[in-house]
């Protein structure tokens, strides 16, 4: 049975109105009316809510609702992009901050400032990434991505390149090159990284 039956014989057997129903979930009662007709899919925060309130479970919801599944797996994937866009902004800033100069009061206080944001900003990823990838933590520490994910040619080209960076970088701050500017670049390709993350991964044939 798909999402739309299920939601609308439930809510009957309830004896609830779609006017009540959108009161619950503080929505419009065309958006009901939408979800039981299949015409828009609610987003898995808003599922999770229609679990809970028809005690259905969310295996039920999606297990013959591939269009559904495809949804959930496309809004996720959009929200991923778009935090690593801003943690990678974060990667980029710091990498940056490297050239502030903390000899004055000022640019002390931005340091601190900036190193402060940063290492919230990495503790905030390690909690909410698992959930965007919608796998469990243990999964994501084991593997660091989906398991139905791979690297794309793209990726493997940039860590060669992170790679030769990271040489480069070595041999030049042994020949007297300050270790701010090496320490900025590679900061700066870390956070490039989370930037193109949407390229940095392929699905699984």
């Amino acid at each position: 049975m798909k999402f739309g039956e299920q939601i609308k014989e439930r809510r009957q057997e309830l004896d609830l109105t779609q006017a009540e129903v959108a009161e619950k979930y503080f929505v419009t009662r065309q958006a009901v009316s939408n979800w039981e007709h299949d015409k828009t899919y609610p987003d898995l925060n808003m599922l999770v809510k229609i679990s809970n309130v028809y005690q259905i479970s969310l295996d039920s919801l999606l297990r013959e609702d591939q269009k559904l599944k495809d949804y959930l797996e496309l809004e996720q994937g959009r929200a991923m992009n778009s935090f690593s866009v801003s943690y990678g902004f974060i990667w980029v800033m710091f990498g940056l901050s490297y050239f502030l100069d903390d000899s004055t009061k000022g640019g002390s206080i931005a340091w601190y400032g900036m190193v402060a944001i940063f290492l919230l900003a990495m503790i905030y990823e390690e909690l909410v990434t698992p959930f965007f990838l919608g796998i469990n933590r243990r999964t994501f520490y084991r593997s660091g991505k989906r398991p139905d994910e791979k690297l794309s040619i793209f990726a493997k080209l940039f860590y060669g390149v992170f790679v030769l960076a990271v040489i480069i970088s070595v041999i030049l701050v042994h020949q007297g090159m300050s270790g701010r500017y090496a320490s900025s670049a590679l900061t700066i390709l870390v956070g490039v990284q989370y930037l193109l993350r949407k390229y940095i991964y392929v699905a699984r044939k």
